[in-house]
């Protein structure tokens, strides 16, 4: 395939650019290298649960369709919610066990790398099936949705983990609300009815988008670690 390095590099190419971003956001506590591999490692492999999950529903009779609440609980109840419950699932099975997961910045840190890997590898089958358009469209929409998604679960999972008493609905939180963002993207963009109403997924990509980076800021700001004098002085980075 003459295009293969070319579409591999374009499909890539997101997911690296906002890895590189927000690893060096996170310049207080840097978390392993080798853990936030991982943590994409599990990203890409949160794609077969969702799609496991989708494909049960989709053979249930759930799609896409001319009626606004048949593809509505399909975009919310079903694509929404699967992709982001994997994603959480990966997330709480490894990195939030950690003990490098020491202060709830890292909860945006961790999930947002699980996110881009995911967004990897749902980004690779689209460009390889669809084309260079297509991989230009996604790098400015689908993958940063995803990024925004992922940060705006890790808010919440990581206010959850240091906050024992209100952890199971911190945690709700998260995946409810990446959940109700997705599921909102999705159904503007899969709704028949109205092609029009399409133009509603660019806004909440941008609101999502603009909470994400709140939620950044927020709890960046708040880090234990942003007058540690490791940070002033001896400059190491972890691996």
């Amino acid at each position: 395939m003459d295009n293969f390095w070319p579409l591999l590099a374009l499909s890539v190419a997101p997911t690296i650019y906002l890895a590189i971003v927000l690893y060096g956001r996170d310049k207080y506590d840097r978390e392993p290298k080798r853990i936030l591999l991982v943590a994409f490692l599990w990203g890409c492999f949160s794609v077969i649960p969702a799609l496991m999950l989708e494909t049960f529903w989709s053979n249930m009779g759930l799609g896409i369709s001319y009626s606004f609440i048949g593809t509505a609980i399909y975009a919310f109840g079903v694509v929404g919610l699967s992709e982001e419950l994997s994603k959480f699932i990966m997330l709480r099975l490894h990195a939030y066990r950690r003990p490098e997961f020491n202060e709830p910045f890292d909860g945006i840190v961790y999930a947002a790398f699980v996110a881009l890997g995911f967004a990897t590898i749902e980004n690779i089958a689209y460009v390889f099936q669809h084309g260079f358009g297509t991989g230009l469209m996604r790098m400015f929409t689908a993958v940063p949705a995803h990024f925004s998604f992922g940060v705006i679960m890790g808010y919440y999972v990581g206010k959850a983990k240091f906050a024992p008493q209100h952890r199971f609905s911190l945690m709700a939180q998260g995946v409810l609300y990446a959940t109700f963002m997705h599921g909102a993207y999705d159904f503007f963009i899969m709704q028949q009815n109205l092609p029009v109403l399409g133009i509603f997924t660019v806004g909440i990509l941008i609101m999502s988008w603009r909470i994400s980076k709140n939620a950044i800021n927020e709890l960046h700001g708040d880090s234990k670690f942003r007058f540690h004098n490791n940070y002033f002085f001896d400059g190491k980075d972890r691996v």
